[in-house]
């Protein structure tokens, strides 16, 4: 079946990699999972999310060369800084309410930050989602709408999108209250991509909520059902509703560039 070569292609490379990212880095440390229970030195932790997403970055671009999402998906070709600037400044706006809307409610007060945060911040945050729209916007909903259709791909990539994020301490309800915040996100991603042909608008939005997780961490939000469960806006309804109201605006401002895929007749 082409779809499962095509996604053995890049998870084979990507799990092997993620394997020996925390694995070997652990065995040093004299505690295999340190890496994983948060028990690792913090230098450690900064090593492994950066040797991770180089092996996310090399096993994308690898799977993509070889049996990648056709010329109709979205991808990144040459930079597009006003596709980039244009999300970035949707996401801003974005999580400038949400912040607004969590102060007047009395679940949140404004941190104080330095320019040298701020700019290291802004480097973290371009690179993580750099990294993770190649790999989900990217090669894995393109791939998944060329096989499965539009809704399914949509269903799939962002199940998967949440699933990965997941993989982290926490306990049940707050897990599912931040998959299903995320699922959105990945949905509003999902349609971004297609609406604009491009990855680089889904780049600066996701990297506005990179941003504000680095320079406003949850531990500075009361945490509830609307705010957020643990503290983290993407567990709260307050979130959860304006990843909806994006989603329908950006429904509403753009069509999709390319026509719908859906399985090729015949296979």
């Amino acid at each position: 079946m082409r779809l499962a070569r095509r996604l053995v292609a890049l998870l084979g490379p990507l799990t092997a990699g993620w394997l020996a990212c925390w694995v070997i880095p652990g065995f040093l440390l004299g505690r295999p999972a340190a890496l994983l229970d948060g028990s690792a030195p913090e230098a450690w932790k900064v090593a492994y999310v950066a040797l991770l997403y180089l092996v996310i970055l090399a096993s994308t671009f690898r799977a993509w060369r070889q049996c990648g999402p056709g010329h109709g998906a979205p991808g990144l070709g040459s930079p597009r800084l006003s596709g980039l600037f244009g999300g970035l400044g949707l996401g801003l706006l974005g999580v400038g309410t949400h912040r607004l809307l969590l102060a007047w409610g009395g679940w949140w007060s404004p941190p104080v930050l330095s320019w040298e945060t701020g700019i290291q911040a802004v480097g973290v945050a371009l690179a993580l989602a750099f990294g993770e729209e190649v790999l989900f916007r990217g090669y894995l909903f393109g791939v998944l709408r060329e096989e499965l259709g539009r809704p399914r791909a949509y269903l799939v990539a962002n199940a998967l999108f949440a699933v990965v994020h997941l993989l982290r301490p926490g306990d049940p309800l707050f897990k599912m209250g931040y998959g299903l915040g995320l699922f959105l996100a990945g949905a509003v991603l999902c349609r971004l991509a297609e609406s604009s042909g491009s990855l680089w608008a889904g780049i600066g939005l996701h990297s506005a909520w990179i941003l504000m997780g680095v320079l406003d961490p949850p531990d500075r939000i009361h945490p509830g059902w609307l705010s957020g469960l643990g503290g983290d806006p993407a567990a709260g309804g307050l979130g959860w509703a304006l990843l909806v109201c994006l989603w329908v605006g950006l429904g509403i401002l753009g069509r999709p560039k390319h026509a719908p895929l859906g399985p090729p007749p015949n296979r």
